[in-house]
């Protein structure tokens, strides 16, 4: 039975009355605690799984990066190679590029962002809206030329560093720490698959390191854009799904805890971020659509009737108002 507008409102005030008062020191203590999501109306036919979706865009700078970002910046800060003249410069598709300049612009670190030129131009708005430099590579080179274009930049800068979360141990050990437990705890251990892209590969491994050794049976799918399907097939190319993909197998990926590789099309990645808008109110990145596709095509499959399908939605819509998400 529907509850009444009444007992709705009554509801509310009892669950606010029973919350206990919080103020935080920080706005990135805010960081984690993302809600876990079931979606019910994302498909027009039957699901036999269950469709969860960890809606990371709640984090303080509405994406999944806010994790790693911190956890590398506080590994940096405490280390000896630290000093008050440190400079990062940080290569990045743009999400990971805005919570380091918005944790910088907190611990007052100078920082160079070097970013593909076709990423959204809201992501290069923001990194400079915290006080960072931007600087932008060739499209053709995907982010591995600003990659390759930063650590030129490191050796030609005294005092300048790379947190590399491509290469840094903190990205993917953060989410084993953190993403992980959340899971489990929101689930009662009770997860069949999670489905999540790979970008530099952090949150797939620090999440299914985890999920491997402590849930029993449970697989763990790779998406990767079928324009640039690295992992799949070896080879890269350029591709619209934000994110993903960066034109090389990251270093700190581990492939053993993959099970399958789905490769998505752009257009569908696209068309899936605005059904999550559309039918399930929320607002998220192509990257999103990507894994709520691929958490769909398993759902819909007989075997895996009642299992908890685990989807992870990385970013918010907001950083992509330039491109074709909103067309």
């Amino acid at each position: 039975m529907q509850p009444t507008m009444r007992n709705a409102t009554n509801m509310i005030a009892n669950d606010f009355n029973n919350t206990t008062a919080k103020i935080y020191d920080c706005i990135s203590d805010t960081i984690g605690n993302t809600p876990l999501v079931r979606l019910l109306r994302i498909s027009e036919t039957e699901l036999f799984g269950n469709l969860l979706a960890k809606v990371e865009c709640f984090n303080p700078m509405s994406s999944i990066k806010d994790r790693p970002a911190k956890a590398m910046i506080d590994a940096l800060v405490s280390s000896k190679h630290f000093t008050s003249d440190t400079h990062i410069i940080e290569p990045t598709s743009g999400n990971n590029g805005v919570s380091c300049a918005w944790l910088c612009a907190i611990y007052q670190i100078p920082l160079t962002i070097v970013i593909p030129e076709h990423m959204s131009i809201e992501r290069q708005k923001m990194i400079k809206h915290f006080g960072a430099n931007v600087v932008t590579t060739p499209k053709a080179l995907g982010t591995k030329g600003s990659i390759d274009h930063a650590k030129k930049l490191v050796e030609s800068m005294p005092n300048a560093v790379m947190l590399n979360q491509f290469a840094n141990e903190e990205n993917p050990r953060c989410h084993a720490y953190t993403t992980a437990q959340e899971l489990i705890r929101d689930t009662q251990g009770n997860i069949d698959v999670l489905v999540a892209g790979v970008g530099t590969g952090g949150t797939i491994t620090g999440i299914g390191s985890v999920l491997k050794a402590e849930v029993p049976n449970v697989e763990i799918v790779a998406v990767e854009p079928e324009g640039c399907p690295v992992l799949s097939k070896g080879f890269s190319g350029v591709h619209k799904i934000q994110g993903l993909s960066s034109g090389h197998v990251p270093d700190v990926l581990n492939q053993k805890v993959i099970d399958q590789i789905v490769t998505v099309k752009d257009e569908t990645a696209l068309e899936y971020g605005r059904l999550l808008a559309r039918k399930e109110g929320i607002a998220v990145g192509i990257s999103s659509g990507a894994t709520v596709y691929v958490g769909c095509q398993l759902a819909k499959q007989p075997k895996y009737h009642n299992k908890n399908i685990v989807v992870i939605l990385a970013d918010t819509a907001e950083r992509y108002y330039s491109t074709e998400l909103f067309e």
